[in-house]
């Protein structure tokens, strides 16, 4: 009968890895601020941010952070802006939101990544108040996090499914007006 040998370093080797692991998925979901850790679910981020569409724009803008970025890589092509601030974006948002009311997401996923980033996929749907067209996007951001909040959020999303809003200058319009303020 053979007997078998302790193998320090395969030993090792399982202890590292069961170590990385642990630490790893024991620090998914939060945040170092000032000496404390803030758990949160960065899942969750996406599908609060999707419901705060319908609740209004002060819901929208209370998950950012004061400091945040929001880009649309490809609003240029569209006359809109493509790189707001947190006080833009509420502007933006009060042109936009009225004109997609009750807007339905649909085939959601949240992909957390290292850092605080989550990546997300989703559908939206909602009918056009001004042009009674049915406006079908399939968008793709990403999701910045500090502190509990959005700090930076990149969507992108297809140019074409807007004509659905009307023409340049009606879409310009919904989401430039400075009266909106």
């Amino acid at each position: 009968m053979e007997t078998k040998t302790f193998n320090p370093i395969l030993a090792i080797l399982i202890a590292v890895f069961l170590t990385t692991t642990y630490s790893v998925q024991s620090q998914k979901g939060q945040i170092e601020t000032n000496n404390k850790t803030l758990t949160i679910d960065e899942e969750k981020i996406v599908q609060n941010l999707l419901e705060a569409f319908n609740l209004g724009t002060e819901n929208v803008l209370e998950l950012f952070h004061e400091d945040a970025i929001i880009e649309y890589p490809y609003a240029h092509s569209l006359g809109t802006p493509s790189k707001l601030d947190k006080t833009q974006y509420g502007n933006y948002l009060k042109g936009a939101l009225a004109n997609m009311p009750d807007i339905v997401f649909s085939q959601v996923k949240s992909y957390p990544s290292q850092n605080h980033v989550v990546w997300a996929e989703f559908h939206g749907e909602v009918v056009i108040p001004s042009t009674n067209q049915l406006y079908k996007q399939d968008y793709v951001a990403r999701i910045l996090l500090k502190n509990g909040k959005i700090i930076h959020y990149k969507e992108y999303w297809n140019p074409l499914a807007v004509s659905a809003m009307g023409d340049h200058k009606e879409v310009n319009k919904m989401f430039n007006d400075k009266s909106k303020k």
